[in-house]
């Protein structure tokens, strides 16, 4: 036999839902395979699960379109950062900042612009580079420029809002998808029940026709391989087949 196979996705679901609500509204339906109280249920489940579905894809599409600001503001960051330091290191070979270098804590990587990769180091060596500058200034040290510190200094502030700004659409999206997750399983479980009211009521003795009548309502029935090699080519026309092999 045949047997019922629940959505996977969250468009087929809404597909079931309203397969559902279309087959009451067609007026010359008197004997409706749906009873009062899941009629009401049934038009709830939906309004829930399509309102949590909107607040979801709305959420992950500021994300995305954000995220392009987000990732230019970080490789401006780690480029004004680079390209300090490495002006730096080059004032301080050709003798003009007389070991300053001491006050940005950069002796351990002998020449070498610290790693820039992640979120954090880049706000970690910006913050550095901003303090050891001010620090190297005030203990009679002339300012580097190309890029200046207040030009460094900017391009940080501008990724650490956007790092900050980035992340809080991070946690919304999370949010919304815990959301799905938890909705898409109740939202499995009604369609389940509905199905099981709604096969429950058609009584019919013609497997075959109950299982038509069904599927007006959206039920989705699958054929296993064997079961279709069974049926003649005219039943196959006649059923809406799903093949899942």
């Amino acid at each position: 036999m045949p047997y019922r196979r629940l959505p996977t996705t969250d468009k087929a679901r809404l597909r079931a839902l309203e397969a559902a609500l279309i087959k009451l509204t067609v007026k010359d339906n008197v004997n409706l395979a749906i009873s009062n109280s899941l009629i009401e249920e049934l038009q709830d489940v939906k309004r829930r699960f399509e309102n949590t579905l909107i607040q979801y894809e709305l959420d992950i599409k500021i994300q995305s379109q954000r995220n392009q600001d987000y990732k230019a503001a970080l490789e401006k960051a780690r480029m004004y950062i680079s390209h300090f330091i490495q002006v730096l290191y080059l004032s301080a070979e050709r003798g003009e900042i007389n070991g300053g270098i001491k006050y940005y804590e950069l002796k351990e990587f002998k020449g070498k612009v610290p790693p820039l990769n992640s979120e954090e180091e880049i706000l970690h060596w910006g913050n550095k580079a901003i303090e050891g500058e001010q620090k190297r200034i005030q203990n009679g040290g002339s300012a580097i420029y190309n890029p200046s510190i207040a030009l460094v200094r900017v391009k940080v502030e501008e990724f650490y809002d956007a790092a900050i700004f980035q992340n809080n659409l991070k946690r919304n999206t999370s949010r919304s998808f815990d959301k799905m997750r938890a909705i898409r399983k109740t939202t499995n479980e009604f369609i389940s029940k509905m199905w099981t009211e709604i096969e429950e009521s058609i009584v019919v003795e013609d497997a075959k026709i109950k299982r038509q009548i069904a599927e007006e309502y959206g039920l989705i029935y699958v054929f296993r391989r064997n079961e279709k090699k069974k049926m003649k080519s005219k039943d196959l026309q006649l059923d809406l087949v799903f093949d899942f092999g």
